[in-house]
């Protein structure tokens, strides 16, 4: 049950959500990844995650209340599985691009842009690949732009749920360096209020 204390919290919560951001996770397998990605998108107020499942077996993003520490119970998801779509990384990506997002692919390539001098896009949808073989080499190829994290020691890559935590807060400290961190609208707050308390089994008029 949802207390009016509770709906209250809610309700700010959703004022503190980050426009324009949407993190994709195709084929993390891995739910203790997931979890620990979507513990921090909640942190940094990131309200919507995409889960792609192409060569993987589906998992239920909501169910992952124990390895997110309950952080998944304040985001909302759109699936893209092989039961939905012929092919769920095109739709995905087409589905974004519809909405004028820019797809940013994460890759472990020093040829990418660095992270560290690279300018994230207004509308920026952040792709996170499996955590043994990457991004598809669809996903590589559609984006707009490649970016990786530059290794100073002997290993090549970072845990997919530490990049994702590096990118994330790379994106947010970018922006509000610039003064150019947006947070929902009014209607979009109204939306994603509503689809939370749908998930909580609030009736919310």
């Amino acid at each position: 049950m949802v207390t009016e204390n509770k709906l209250e919290k809610i309700k700010n919560l959703a004022k503190k959500r980050i426009k324009n951001l949407i993190v994709v996770l195709e084929d993390v397998k891995d739910k203790f990844n997931a979890g620990a990605i979507l513990r921090t998108c909640d942190a940094l107020g990131v309200p919507f995650v995409y889960f792609i499942f192409n060569k993987i077996e589906f998992y239920d993003p909501y169910e992952l209340t124990s390895t997110s520490v309950g952080s998944s119970k304040w985001i909302l998801y759109k699936i893209f599985s092989k039961d939905n779509y012929e092919n769920p990384t095109i739709e995905c990506i087409e589905s974004l691009k519809k909405e004028n997002f820019k797809i940013v692919a994460t890759v472990v390539n020093e040829k990418a842009e660095n992270i560290f001098e690279f300018n994230w896009p207004e509308k920026t949808a952040l792709f996170l690949g499996n955590e043994v073989n990457g991004l598809s080499d669809y996903a590589i190829k559609n984006a707009d732009y490649k970016v990786y994290i530059p290794m100073l020691g002997m290993v090549e890559s970072l845990n997919v749920s530490v990049s994702a935590g590096i990118f994330i807060y790379d994106i947010i400290l970018k922006r509000k360096i610039k003064n150019q961190v947006e947070f929902l609208d009014e209607k979009e707050q109204e939306n994603y209020l509503k689809e939370i308390l749908k998930k909580l089994k609030y009736n919310f008029k």
